[in-house]
């Protein structure tokens, strides 16, 4: 018992295990590769007055950059695959890569020692992805862009292969309808991959909705907004299919498009498609069909023109 109360007074004299505390990293979750792209990666902690021994920055367990305070120069760095380590702007808080490539993407680790006597350590990592985006916007392919009551329209967005590869938000008169998420490997293997999504929206009067249907304010899958009814059926059998019903608008068109998104620091919108009702074509005044009405006075005016013939030639 004594000696146990002896060593405890001889660590806390000495700083012992309260020398480093509070340890803390701080990585961006992502950001975009090219020329000039940087991440600045922080590490705080808490020495309680003990001097430090040094920093030690890894990635996947290889070094890139290491501050000791007592070595001159203090500084020293490890390559990188395709970045570099900016000098000027790292120190014993922080380091900044630059030229940033996906290659770069992978878990961050921080390693911070106290100095003598105990030469306390500890460790923190946090994971960064390094985004390629697509090289173009997202495109939209439409089965129809006229539409009758009871119709089911079929839509395509596709994306451009990145890294890592988007979601697909389909967006309805500027309200959020639906989206898919992209696989992605638990993996690094780098490979860049195209986002597909599939949407079919069905089109019925209020009533046939109705029918069957209980409306609950809580419902997860349903979102009410002024004249529309947007109901989320996901296809169980492909996850793949979203499906949308909706009630006419009141000015008989919408607007669809969809949205590629990476983390938050990349989105982009594609082209909207207009998509109007195909109204009949109005009927005549007498109620007689307007094409049927214009061949009744095409047969009546050729029938004159023979009777005056007929005439003359008597």
């Amino acid at each position: 018992m004594f000696l146990k109360h002896f060593v405890f007074l001889f660590v806390t004299a000495a700083g012992g295990v309260w020398s480093l505390r509070n340890l803390s990293i701080s990585v961006p979750r992502a950001v975009l590769s090219g020329e000039g792209q940087s991440a600045i990666l922080r590490c705080s902690y808490d020495l309680e007055g003990a001097a430090l021994y040094s920093i030690r920055w890894y990635r996947a367990e290889n070094e890139f950059y290491r501050f000791v305070p007592r070595e001159l120069p203090p500084t020293m760095v490890f390559p990188l695959p395709g970045a570099s380590v900016d000098l000027v702007q790292s120190d014993q808080h922080q380091v900044r890569i630059v030229n940033m490539n996906r290659r770069l993407s992978g878990d961050y680790q921080c390693e911070v020692s106290a100095d003598a006597p105990l030469f306390h350590t500890d460790i923190r990592s946090a994971p960064l992805t390094v985004v390629d985006p697509p090289f173009r916007a997202p495109h939209i392919t439409i089965s129809q862009t006229r539409y009758a009551r009871g119709d089911a329209i079929r839509a395509n967005c596709s994306v451009d292969e990145a890294y890592p590869a988007p979601n697909i938000t389909w967006i309805l008169d500027d309200h959020k309808i639906a989206e898919t998420i992209s696989w992605r490997s638990s993996e690094l293997d780098f490979k860049e991959r195209a986002a597909f999504s599939q949407l079919e929206i069905s089109i019925v009067e209020m009533e046939q909705y109705k029918m069957g249907i209980t409306y609950t304010s809580s419902s997860l899958n349903k979102v009410y907004h002024d004249h529309y009814v947007y109901d989320r059926d996901a296809d169980k059998e492909d996850g793949e299919l979203l499906r949308y019903t909706l009630t006419p608008p009141p000015t008989s068109q919408f607007t669809l498009s969809c949205v590629a998104t990476i983390y938050d620091i990349y989105a982009r919108k594609s082209e909207p498609v207009f998509i109007k009702e195909d109204t009949p074509q109005p009927a005549s005044v007498t109620g007689e069909d307007s094409s049927g009405a214009a061949l009744l006075s095409n047969a009546i005016v050729t029938l004159l023109c023979v009777c005056a013939s007929l005439h003359g030639w008597l």
